[in-house]
């Protein structure tokens, strides 16, 4: 019987029960992928990592797979801010403060991670993305409106209509105009479904988002929503759609837009798990975006071993 150690860790959190749960193997060599995807639906949250040697030439410090209940995904941001604090705190880094960064193998590049720490003691994890792939705007949000059970009138397609963006994983950032939208949202699976065979291949997220927050220090408050099989998922806090939404906030002009941006996104709240996500845009004097950076704090829950 085969052993596999595993962490469990809240990213986006400072507390126990926050955040977004994350399951990392971090010595997953010797696993096969068909033994990751099972063990990523047995442990059945949004992501589960496994850290194994990174390809040769890439590179990279390590390679990270990454995979939902269902299929592997080319990059997600929580995973990789949970996969760096185990690597980190196992010791398997070499903490230089203020900051240590390595590089990351992931199936969308080799992307770097910056890990901020004072007297040994982790306080930070960010992971810089890819720069922004702006995709076709979305003007007629019908099929966006029926997918979250919201009405056309609650967007403004005028004033900030739903893109497609990536910064290393695809997302359809469609803001609208209150917070209230944002609570009432809910997926409606046949609609989703409907609307998914309308966008490019493999697009199954939608980050419905608003500048309305709870908090006074934030500046936007938003709900990931994705299609796994039949259903419509939550997810508690996305690193990945936190970064397209910056650069997106950024491209429109929708924050004031300076040589660096820093902002901080709200998710969770609706879920009881309340996420914080640090979001910097980094832009030239002609304001074109030069980098995304998305950060947080994460959190030990437990550890254990899968039998397989």
């Amino acid at each position: 019987m085969k052993k596999a150690r595993y962490v469990r860790v809240d990213v986006f959190a400072n507390k126990p029960f926050g955040g977004n749960p994350l399951a990392v193997f971090p010595e997953a060599e010797d696993l096969t992928s068909r033994e990751m995807q099972l063990l990523a639906m047995e442990m059945n949250l949004s992501e589960t990592t496994f850290v194994v040697p990174p390809t040769k030439g890439s590179g990279a410090d390590f390679r990270v797979r990454i995979f939902v209940p269902d299929k592997e995904i080319p990059y997600a941001g929580h995973p990789t801010l949970g996969t760096f604090y185990v690597l980190a705190k196992e010791g398997r880094i070499r903490l230089k403060a203020p900051m240590t960064t390595v590089k990351m193998e992931v199936k969308a590049g080799v992307m770097p991670v910056e890990i901020f720490s004072s007297n040994g003691r982790i306080t930070k994890i960010v992971t810089v993305q890819n720069l922004p792939e702006f995709g076709p705007i979305i003007e007629d949000v019908r099929g966006i409106a029926k997918a979250l059970s919201l009405m056309e009138s609650d967007f403004d397609v005028e004033r900030m209509p739903p893109q497609l963006v990536s910064t290393g994983l695809p997302w359809v950032i469609a803001p609208v105009r209150s917070r209230r939208a944002v609570e009432k949202a809910a997926g409606n699976a046949a609609a989703f479904t409907e609307l998914l065979d309308e966008l490019p291949k493999g697009i199954a997220d939608l980050y419905v988002t608003c500048l309305e927050p709870v908090e006074p220090s934030s500046t936007s408050h938003s709900r990931g929503l994705y299609l796994t099989g039949k259903n419509v998922v939550e997810d508690p806090a996305t690193g990945s759609a936190s970064g397209c939404l910056g650069a997106y906030l950024v491209d429109h002009e929708l924050v004031p837009v300076s040589r660096k941006v820093v902002m901080k996104n709200e998710q969770g709240y609706e879920m009881g798990r309340p996420s914080k996500i640090s979001i910097e845009v980094q832009t030239s004097a002609k304001k074109d975006i030069e980098s995304v950076r998305v950060g947080g704090t994460v959190v030990d829950m437990m550890d254990g071993y899968a039998y397989l």
